[in-house]
């Protein structure tokens, strides 16, 4: 059911998808762009089962924690959701974020490491963006509008050239005028603008370059500290995450993805959401059992993952993620039992409430 009544609330927490949460009158009531102890005037939306999501209107109790957004478009637009703190606020609800999906799975949280970004804004070397009735930017998920953000302060210098124009310059407008999508992506160095195509149609990269190299970096000083002759790199596109360690020539690898063409030697071209994805994998793959297993899935995460741990016994496994949510429920599905090593917090996407998480598992002979 879709309401618009006004709300008075007050924000008892920031929950893992960067909203506060206000807690009365036996509702829970969603409100972004808020801040723990805040109380506030939002407009409500939406409203199901007890569970009503709502837009802010004004701060009537302002956080101490509460600062001057950078960006101009912050209050308006859904791309950002902490723009409004500092940054070591952010990094905190990321931390409970974290922590708060993995409340299943035993682990020493004053082991967490985290890597925090090295810039907050200007890091973007991607972006898409929808366009309808003329109008260009990212939709609200609440009002279903398209808000249109040429100031926007996470993309990357060399995309916002090319975003400026597409505002200023509108000729767009007469070519798509019905709806759709349009990328801006840095593609082997030079600028691409792509429309209508599948997301990331051109190969796809991390988003952030410099925290790319840290999450690479840790990637890398977590295989150092196990033993490693053979690794199954899964979701491997190009070989990201596990190149350093081929280069040291100390370990063969096994690559699998869907991508057609062959990023170098031992790749094999699989969906692995295929439900035959296992089974033609066993048909070609050079080896029995692998030292390392490497898992970088897509947000939706890996279902199989149990199975194909099963059946190729690694002692390590090492699962990247950018949703926490998917990664601790597939950890919770293996059957195996396992010890987690090492859990790092990757920054790569300051200022939102998305961020990277690697997951290192030993599994006991």
């Amino acid at each position: 059911m879709t309401e618009h009544k006004t709300l008075h609330v007050q924000i008892d927490h920031i929950d893992p998808l960067g909203q506060g949460v206000d807690k009365q009158d036996g509702k829970i009531t969603f409100i972004a762009k808020t801040l723990p102890g805040e109380k506030a005037t939002a407009q409500c939306y939406k409203s199901k089962k007890g569970v009503q999501f709502a837009k802010l209107i004004t701060i009537e109790q302002a956080s101490e924690k509460r600062i001057t957004p950078e960006c101009p478009h912050f209050d308006v637009c859904p791309g950002c959701d902490y723009l409004h703190t500092d940054y070591e606020t952010e990094l905190s609800f990321k931390r409970a974020a974290l922590k708060k999906y993995f409340q299943k799975i035993i682990f020493d949280w004053e082991e967490l490491e985290v890597i925090p970004a090295i810039k907050r804004t200007g890091y973007r070397n991607r972006i898409q963006l929808h366009y309808r009735q003329n109008k260009l930017g990212l939709i609200d998920g609440l009002t279903n509008r398209i808000v249109e953000i040429p100031e926007c302060v996470i993309v990357g210098d060399a995309l916002r050239p090319a975003l400026k124009t597409l505002y200023e310059n509108r000729r767009w407008e007469k070519k798509h005028s019905s709806s759709g999508h349009c990328e801006l992506y840095q593609h082997h160095g030079h600028l691409q603008v792509a429309w209508n195509q599948a997301y990331a149609h051109g190969g796809f990269s991390q988003v952030n370059d410099e925290m790319n190299t840290q999450l690479r970096a840790a990637v890398s000083d977590t295989l150092k500290r196990t033993t490693v002759s053979s690794l199954l790199d899964l979701f491997s596109g190009n070989g990201n995450l596990s190149d350093d360690l081929v280069s040291t020539g100390k370990a063969s690898r096994v690559m699998v993805d869907t991508l057609q063409k062959s990023p170098g030697p031992n790749f094999i071209p699989i969906d692995l959401f295929a439900d035959s994805a296992l089974k033609a994998f066993e048909a070609q793959s050079p080896r029995d059992h692998f030292d390392v297993m490497l898992v970088d899935p897509p947000r939706k995460g890996f279902l199989a993952l149990n199975d194909w741990v099963a059946r190729y016994r690694p002692n390590t496994l090492i699962y990247v993620s950018c949703h926490p949510g998917t990664l601790a429920r597939d950890l919770n599905q293996l059957q195996k039992p396992f010890t987690i090593t090492r859990l790092i917090l990757i920054d790569l996407f300051p200022g939102t409430h998305h961020f990277e998480t690697l997951a290192a598992l030993h599994f006991p002979k």
